[in-house]
């Protein structure tokens, strides 16, 4: 269990860190005007925005099963979460970078969904979150 553990930390490390730098660049150009922002690409990650809402259900990137709310609220803080949509696993962060554990736990009941932008790259593709709410 502990390598599962450290397996997908490693992977989210390496490929979820710098994607968010994406969101980063976005809250730095709007926040300091003054400086100039530098521009950082994810190498050919290709980015699409949705209109429609991602719909899925929560799950623990530690057992890859659905979790309870009450479940997920002890894992919220440790960026063990996910959104499966299908067979797809989705990571989802907010759109200014900061975690969206707390959002998924509350909503981990019922099927969640997920407004924002799509971020793929080597394989894992992660939710740039502008709006997270529960879907019927």
């Amino acid at each position: 269990m502990k390598s599962i553990y450290a397996l997908t930390t490693a992977c989210i490390v390496a490929c979820v860190v710098p994607m968010l730098s994406i969101a980063q660049d976005k809250i730095s150009a709007s926040t300091d005007q003054a400086q100039p922002v530098k521009k950082v690409t994810v190498g050919t990650a290709p980015t699409t925005r949705t209109s429609k809402p991602t719909k899925g259900v929560v799950i623990s990137l530690l057992t890859f099963k659905r979790v309870t709310s009450e479940e997920a609220s002890a894992m919220a803080n440790k960026g063990a979460l996910a959104l499966m949509v299908g067979s797809r696993i989705i990571y989802v962060v907010k759109s200014d970078g900061s975690s969206a554990g707390e959002d998924l736990a509350r909503l981990a009941d019922a099927p969640v969904g997920v407004v924002g932008r799509t971020v793929s790259r080597g394989g894992i593709t992660v939710l740039l979150a502008d709006m997270i709410e529960t879907m019927k």
